[in-house]
């Protein structure tokens, strides 16, 4: 059975995790962040005191587990989400608890106008199941197209994979000093990953391409119009007066 984590918002407060990402980008085992956690009994508004005293309140979920309300230490949890993202695998050990619980981090809030921490969201997965989930893309290397006067255009910033937790990556890497001609192009079916992984993503999408230098359209320097010839009087010169009549003789 596939768990499918999806990390949205709840209630337009809590976002994505971004920022540095734990472990291996190449397909590799990545580390494993410890964190230790006591049950909470504190609800609602009440939690702001522990706020206050350096704690952070925190849930943990997932498939087929009660929801259970935890506590954090203010300055752990800030290690945890720098060092583990949302695809490095948490293992917390909550006090009482007879094994520890893996975990994933789901989700985070914080106040908008200090950025301190207000609340975490876990995410307990099977370690027999497997899970599909977005992963980054990293590009390394150097392109040579590029000293022929060619711009790199990168189309797709991240993957959905599935696979089983413990072979999870922070990111894939993109080796773009393969490109060598202008209009070369790396598509999804070309990337290099393991084979506990399983690219979800349609395999003919590009990632990156080498387009051709933008070529400099030269003014052109438009001749200037001839001003416009002022039309003819309308109206025709005044007739000559006719020459008066010659008196009648007398």
């Amino acid at each position: 059975m596939t768990e499918f984590l999806q990390w949205g918002t709840m209630g337009g407060e809590i976002e994505q995790m971004s920022g540095p990402r734990a472990g291996r980008t190449d397909g590799g085992l990545m580390e494993r962040v410890v964190l230790d956690a006591t049950p909470r009994t504190v609800i609602g508004k009440k939690v702001r005191f522990l706020r206050r005293n350096g704690i952070i309140p925190v849930n943990v979920f997932g498939h087929n587990v009660s929801s259970q309300a935890i506590e954090v230490g203010e300055v752990a949890l800030e290690r945890a989400l720098a060092r583990a993202g949302t695809n490095a695998l948490i293992t917390l050990n909550i006090a009482g608890a007879t094994e520890a619980r893996p975990v994933l981090i789901r989700g985070y809030q914080r106040r908008p106008t200090t950025g301190k921490l207000l609340h975490v969201d876990f995410y307990q997965v099977s370690m027999t199941e497997t899970i599909t989930t977005q992963v980054p893309l990293v590009t390394i290397g150097t392109a040579p197209a590029l000293s022929l006067g060619g711009l790199l255009l990168k189309n797709l910033d991240a993957v959905e994979i599935e696979c089983l937790p413990s072979d999870l990556v922070s990111a894939i890497e993109v080796d773009i000093s393969v490109l060598a001609e202008i209009d070369q192009a790396i598509l999804v079916r070309d990337l290099k990953v393991g084979s506990a992984i399983k690219i979800l993503t349609n395999p003919e999408t590009m990632v990156v391409k080498i387009m051709a230098p933008e070529e400099e359209e030269e003014e052109e320097v438009a001749a200037p119009e001839a001003e416009a010839v002022p039309a003819a009087e309308a109206e025709a010169a005044p007739e000559a007066e006719a020459a008066p009549a010659e008196k009648a003789e007398s």
